[in-house]
């Protein structure tokens, strides 16, 4: 047979199918040999006309054949079997015989000759022989799996990749994004690429050489200006289209990865290293840096430009008080201007520092969503608090969480509706309820994204804030059905 395919870690025996039309000598052959080795499994086979079938069975690792047989001799046997099995091992084992037929098995691709006779030095020989020619084609067939497996990698990736010497130079070159990886063989970087980049990528192949240190995940620049490339062809072909289509593209960039190769005693006789065109990512990631800074720049205006209005409101608010105006109406608003002010600190601070996390303290939530309702244009709307806990949170984005569920009950319930806020029964946390129509169980799982809103005028942004603010603080926000029929959000701090 052919070998194992992919080969195995050979452990078992070795099933050796002997030929020879002489029934009596091929008992007396099977108790010499396994005298001679427990490592044999002799299967005995008068007639060669069987022979071949008998190897489609794919258990064979040799075969041993008498060259005087009939209806064809040893000679005709080993033509058949090297049709279907060229590589598989066949020992001439013949008392009959000349140099001629021996040339002649040789020239037929015969692995072994060894002369019959019916002393214990002969198995012997032919023991050896015959696992000498096993071993030999257990090996030539790993490699042969290995270079076939290595072939594929190399041909059908398609990422950069290459092995090189100790001194640098290509041994091998992937297909990946190189017209002619044959034109790099026995050539360093320096030599392929003429130009500063591959000064230091030769530098970096000689530092994973000589000290052993791999380099993993290296980002490197491989163009700065018209025609000038390090290891991807395609880079030079396609950079008129690129530069054309976007002025940024000439920033191309790739991820590359070098570690040392070291041979069967431990010692560095070269690198294998992969190289990945990560350019769009970074062309992404440049983009996405500049539409921060542009996003930054416009909360800063946006927090500058809020604070001057509001201090109008304020000085406004300060007059109608020595009017005698309404105390109640004037706190009310009071409160709303203290809101927008501390909404404006938020956008200032991030548009300086980027997004902070939550400064949390003791905050009694009593007080929060008295604060909360305070704000809101309430109307018939009422509010029933019950015995609330005091939370680790930010005041300001707690104030944000509570503020977005009373404007989604009024929202969604109308300007009559009951709000109860209360402790969740386990005490870990605090449920906001309302008395309108409710969220349908099969929407529920959608209502915490970006957009998603029944109301006519919404925005759908409120709850979507709600479950931002409950991420950023560790809490989750599951919504169920009130007592009353309506939605019911429950917050676990």
């Amino acid at each position: 047979m052919d070998m194992e395919w992919p080969p195995l870690n050979y452990t078992g025996q070795i099933r050796v199918l002997h030929v020879d039309d002489n029934a009596n000598f091929l008992e007396v052959a099977r108790a010499m040999l396994t005298r001679q080795s427990d490592a044999l499994d002799i299967v005995s086979v008068t007639d060669p006309t069987v022979v071949t079938d008998r190897l489609t069975e794919g258990d064979i690792e040799c075969v041993v054949s008498d060259y005087d047989m009939g209806p064809i001799d040893g000679l005709e046997l080993l033509r058949e079997v090297r049709e279907d099995h060229p590589d598989l091992p066949f020992i001439l084992f013949t008392g009959k015989g000349s140099e001629e037929v021996a040339s002649e098995a040789i020239s037929a691709g015969v692995t072994d000759y060894v002369q019959k006779s019916g002393d214990s030095e002969t198995f012997e020989m032919l023991e050896n022989r015959i696992e000498n020619a096993v071993d030999h084609a257990r090996t030539e067939n790993r490699l042969a799996y290995e270079s076939s497996l290595l072939d594929t990698i190399f041909e059908q990736v398609p990422h950069h990749m290459y092995i090189k010497d100790a001194a640098g130079r290509h041994v091998r070159m992937s297909h990946a994004h190189v017209d002619d990886p044959e034109a790099a063989i026995g050539k360093t970087d320096r030599e392929l690429y003429p130009g500063p980049h591959s000064e230091d990528t030769y530098a970096d192949d000689m530092s994973v050489i000589e000290t052993g240190e791999p380099i993993i995940h290296k980002e490197e620049q491989t163009i700065d200006e018209v025609g000038e490339t390090y290891s991807f062809d395609h880079l030079e072909d396609n950079y008129e289209q690129d530069v054309v289509t976007d002025k940024e593209r000439f920033n191309e960039w790739v991820l590359t990865s070098k570690v040392p190769w070291r041979d069967e005693d431990g010692d560095i006789v070269g690198l294998i290293g992969i190289t990945f065109d990560i350019s769009d990512r970074k062309h992404y990631e440049q983009s996405l840096e500049r539409h921060t800074e542009r996003l930054e720049q416009f909360l800063a205006e946006v927090a500058h430009d809020i604070r001057s209005p509001l201090q109008v409101a304020s000085s406004n608010v300060a007059l109608l008080r020595e009017t005698g105006a309404d105390d109640e109406r004037l706190d009310a608003i009071e409160r709303s201007h203290d809101r927008i002010a501390a909404l404006a600190d938020e956008l200032g601070s991030f548009a300086r520092h980027g997004d902070v996390d939550p400064t949390p303290e003791p905050v009694d939530l009593s007080e929060a969503v008295s604060e909360a309702w305070a704000s809101h244009s309430t109307g018939e709307a009422t509010l029933s608090v019950g015995d609330l806990p005091t939370v680790e949170a930010d005041p300001t984005e707690l104030n944000r969480l509570i503020d977005n569920l009373i404007d989604n009950a009024i929202d969604h319930a109308g300007s009559d509706v009951t709000v109860a806020v209360g402790p969740l029964d386990d005490g870990t946390g605090f449920f906001v309820a309302d008395d309108g129509p409710g969220i349908p169980e099969s929407d529920r799982e959608g209502v915490f994204e970006t957009g998603y809103t029944t109301a006519a005028k919404g925005t759908g942004l409120g709850l979507a804030i709600v479950e931002t603010v409950a991420d950023r603080h560790g809490w989750t926000v599951a919504v169920t059905e009130s007592e009353a029929g309506g939605a019911r959000f429950d917050i676990s701090v």
